[in-house]
């Protein structure tokens, strides 16, 4: 099983990363409601839509939203937090390297949800099925993280608790990918577990050379979720923003 399947899957996930809260979706969601206009542009996709934080955010605001994850536990959770929101959209569970049957207006990757394949024909595959599903000059916003930031700013390890579930975390370099290893040790679990997380490091020319062969026009980059001028030297966040080209 890939490491992202069986990860995201766990529930140790979620207890892992309760702390990614509304708030800093919400601030997402006015990045892209301020770039992304939903009048012109109202039906989007959110790409590996984790458990829907973004999605609903996005479908407060209006937009007619679809959200697509390889983990079931996460769309679960997502139509989950939809319903108590009160919110109608669509979610589906799919792997972001096949396309889905529909046309959007635009579509959205966000919180460094790419990467994830070591292959890199596999990733550029993830931005040819994107551009697939867009219409001619529909929108496509990719949120990766900044890799040169992330290489010169790496924690070695660090650990801590939640709910008195202890965890320690190991992060390195190797081969043009960031890895972290979380190991959980709890007296509710019969032996320590431990996950691995790992994501290629790309910088804005890599993402150039793909968007170029795959009709895709970069027009703004974007350093943090204020959408901060980029500086690829002490930005946080790569967000870039393409238009579809072509009739």
């Amino acid at each position: 099983m890939s490491w992202f399947a069986d990860w995201f899957d766990s529930p140790l996930y979620e207890q892992l990363y309760s702390s990614r809260n509304e708030d800093e979706a919400a601030l997402l969601a006015d990045l892209i409601e301020e770039q992304i206009p939903k009048q012109f542009y109202p039906k989007i996709l959110d790409l590996g839509c984790g458990r829907g934080r973004h999605s609903i955010a996005l479908a407060l605001r209006g937009y007619q939203v679809t959200g697509v994850d390889l983990s079931e536990e996460a769309i679960k959770r997502a139509e989950q937090k939809a319903g108590k929101k009160g919110v109608g959209l669509n979610f589906f569970v799919g792997d972001m390297r096949n396309s889905l049957n529909i046309s959007f207006d635009a579509i959205v990757n966000l919180f460094t949800t790419f990467g994830y394949f070591i292959d890199d024909r596999e990733n550029e595959n993830v931005i040819f099925n994107a551009s697939s599903m867009l219409r001619p000059g529909g929108m496509l916003m990719i949120d990766f993280f900044n890799a040169r930031q992330v290489k010169k700013k790496l924690v070695p390890e660090d650990s801590g608790s939640f709910k008195n579930l202890e965890f320690h975390i190991t992060r390195y370099i190797q081969d043009d990918m960031v890895f972290k290893k979380i190991l959980f040790d709890d007296p509710s679990l019969t032996k320590p577990v431990q996950y691995i997380e790992r994501v290629k490091l790309y910088d804005l020319d890599w993402f150039l050379r793909v968007f170029a062969v795959n009709q895709l026009q970069l027009i703004s980059v974007f350093g943090d979720y204020e959408g901060g001028q980029f500086d690829a030297g002490n930005s946080p966040r790569l967000i870039m923003l393409c238009r579809k080209t072509g009739e």
